[in-house]
This record gives structure tokens, sequence and C-alpha cells, in this order.
């Protein structure tokens, strides 16, 4: 008290001293305090001990366990975890960003990304690219390849292939699928495929090309996409055919579908569901033992499922679902962008439920969130996403004018960036007993 009124009296006299004796009870407030409360929350991993701001555009803070986070937003921002092994570094987030993660690592910057499964290791897998130019690494198996695409190229492992090789693509194009080698010269339209177990092709693309697979299944196709069909034997025999795009059929023995215009118009019939698209995707229903759909795209829809229950109105304005779990269940209801309410409620033993987990966002005046006991509120929100690391390291304290935290012990309040705080301690619970 002694120390506010001397730079009160000061301010009388001087602007200038005014500023900086502002300054420095800001300075004061923002020095660490130790309290019963903090005594009790010692080993929680992210304990602030010390911090500092300056606006939105600077900050400085650092943990119990020797963590640490610098920012000059929005231009660089760099957070240390040691206890979690990690750190992670944005420049201008999201154009760049550098991860560490134990012995990986991941960055990308504009169209360039890169990883390294292990940093410590020399012969360790990693990857480098300037996409969709320039690829260089070396697999997991120990493969050192590159490529530059389009001019020549090795590449192992990509898109759920084994391996892709191409030299002056289109001109030629080579990858594997299980094992399954393909060649193309100027792809699509020439191709060859490698030996397969049960399966011949033949054909010529896109004039005509025939499939057989193992005896059970036969595709053909003719000037390509006009004219496919195939025949079925085995579990579900059977055939189908389609002239697109004016009409197809589906006659098999647990299925039936007749195709007008598709995809706009079909009526399709299992064992087990009925499915009518009036056109798609502006009418669609579904009516099964387990499912019932009713979609009248963009106006309404609704999903019945035995454990969910969702539906739409006015997409993508008004949406809601409650999807049960083993031992809860979640509930989300939407009004975007101005409103979203979450909770996630769990069941006793007494399949009594209660709420351990609650999100409301009220776009842009606030978001509150409560979860493992802990609750924080703030204003104003302007991010349309619940949690981004990026977005709150670079880009949330420029609209965070107001922040509201609630722990076991502590209820903190700050505004204008930690110029002015308030917090209040309580006793922790075994002290009240």
């Amino acid at each position: 008290m002694a120390t506010a009124e001397k730079t009160m009296s000061v301010c009388r006299n001087s602007d200038f001293v005014c500023l900086v004796g502002v300054a420095a009870c800001c300075a004061v407030l923002l020095m660490p305090i130790t309290s019963l409360c903090e005594a009790a929350a010692v080993g929680r991993a992210d304990e602030v001990v010390s911090r500092f701001r300056l606006g939105p555009f600077f900050e400085y803070r650092a943990t119990r366990e020797g963590g640490t986070f610098w920012a000059f937003r929005p231009f660089y921002s760099k957070v240390s975890d040691p206890l979690l092994d990690t750190r992670v570094t944005d420049v201008v987030w999201p154009l760049g960003t550098f991860h560490r993660d134990r012995e990986q690592s991941w960055w990308r910057l504009l169209l360039a990304y890169g990883a390294d499964n292990d940093i410590s290791r020399k012969d360790s897998a990693w990857k480098a690219a300037l996409f969709p130019f320039w690829f260089h690494g070396r697999s997991r198996q120990g493969e050192d390849y590159w490529a530059l695409f389009p001019v020549y190229g090795h590449l192992p492992h990509v898109l759920m292939m084994d391996d892709i090789d191409f030299f002056l693509f289109p001109l030629y194009l080579n990858y594997a699928v299980n094992g399954v080698e393909r060649d193309y010269y100027l792809w699509p339209i020439f191709s060859r495929t490698g030996e397969q177990p049960g399966i011949t092709r033949t054909g010529i693309f896109p004039l005509y090309g025939e499939t057989n697979k193992r005896g059970v299944e036969e595709h053909r196709y003719a000037f390509w996409p006009f004219w496919t069909s195939a025949v079925y034997s085995g579990r579900n025999p059977g055939s189908s055919w389609m002239l697109f795009p004016l009409c197809g059929r589906v006659s098999r023995e647990k299925e039936r579908q007749t195709l007008i215009l598709p995809p706009f118009f079909s009526w399709a019939e299992t064992d087990a569901a009925e499915r009518w698209r009036m056109p798609w995707p502006f009418i669609e229903t579904v009516t099964s033992p387990s499912v019932r759909k009713r979609s009248f795209w963009p106006v309404y829809g609704s999903v019945d499922r035995d454990d969910e229950r969702r539906w739409y109105a006015a997409w993508p304005l008004i949406a809601h679902f409650n999807l049960a779990s083993k031992g809860g269940r979640t509930e989300r209801s939407r009004f975007f962008p101005f409103y979203v309410e979450e909770k996630v409620y769990r069941t006793n033993s007494d399949q009594e439920e209660r709420v351990v987990e609650s999100y409301r966002r009220v776009w842009p005046l606030y978001a509150c969130e409560t979860k493992h006991g802990e609750s924080r509120t703030r204003a104003l929100e302007l991010s349309l996403i619940r949690y981004s690391g990026g977005i709150e390291r670079n880009w949330a304290p420029f609209w965070t004018f107001y922040e509201r935290t609630e722990r076991e012990c502590e209820v903190r309040h700050e505004a204008l960036w930690g110029l002015l705080q308030y917090r209040k301690a309580s006793q922790p619970e075994r002290d009240l007993e």
C-alpha cells in the first residue's frame, strides 16, 4: 500500500514518472506469489511461477519444473517442457512451426515439411519435401530416396502404396500395392499389372478392359467411364451394369439397386435396409432395424441409431448430436458460428449421470470450459476452434481481454494482459474436514 501511495503522489507531479510508476506496479503484480494453494499444487506439471507480459505482444513465463515460454507475437513463439521433453517453435504461425517430442521431430514452413523419427540416431528414418516438387529422405528400412516431380524419382511407402517410381510423368509411372506391381505408359492410357495369384487383367484404357478375380468376379468396361459391368458368384451372386450418366442396375441375391442419372436418383434394398435418393444429396432416406435417416438437405435432416441421435437444420448453421458410449455419452449443440455447447456425461454404478466436462462458446463474446475439476472463462473469443495450440500461443492473446480460471483452491481474474489481477485462495478440502 505504501508503494502504491508513493506512486500516486509522483504521478501528480509528472506524467512521465507516472508511467514509470505504473510499470513498476505491474511488475510487482506479475512477480511470483507463494500461497497455500500453490503449496498444495506442488507436482502439477504446468504450475506457472513467474510471468511477464507487455500487452499481447510480448510474453515470458516459467513453470515450477523448469518449463519456459517466450512469445513475440505474432512473429515468434517458443515453448519448452522438460517434463514431457517437448519443444515447439512457431514462426508467423501457421506459416511455420517446428516440433520436437522426445526423440522425434517434425517441421513445416509454407509448402516445405520434414520429420525425423529419432534425432539421436544418424541412421533413423527421416524425410523432407517441398511439395509437390522435391522429396528426399530415408525409409524405416534404411533405404535412401529422392524425387524431383515430374522429372524422375523413387518414393517408398506413399499414399498406402509400397513404392512409386516415375520418369517424365505421365510418360512412365510404376507403383506397387500389397506386392502387386503396376506399370503405366502415358498414364492412364496404357498399363500393365504384375502377376497376382487368381487375378487376370487385359485391356487398353479407356477403350476396353476386363478383370477376372479368382473366378468369382468378372469386371468389364468399354469407353470408360460410360459403360461398366460385373458378374458375381459365390456368397452373393448376381450382376451389375451402368451406362453413365444415364442409368444403372444391381441385381444380386442380397442387394437390389436401380439408378437413374447416377448418383442423383437411386433406390437400393438389401436384407437389412432400404435407401432412396431423390435426388442426392438433397433428399435421402435410409430405413433399417438399427438406423433411420431422413435428409432434406440443406433444410433439415436427422439420423437415429441405437447409440446415436443427430439432426441438423439450415445446414451448416444448426446441428445437434447425442452420442452414447460405454459408461457415458456426449451431447453437442451448435448454431454456427455464434453458439456451441458440448457436455460429456459419465454414469456411475447407480446409473446416475453427472457432467465431467463441459464447453460453451458464444462467439465472439466469450468461451468457458470445465474439465478435470478446473474451469476457464475468457472474453473475447474469436477462434471458432475449441483448442488449437498454435492459436493459443500466437493469436488468442490479441483478443483475450479478460480471463477467469478456477481450480481446487483458487480463483484467479486477469484483465488487459495481466495489468489488472485479482486472486482469491481457499483452504484445500482436506484442511476443511
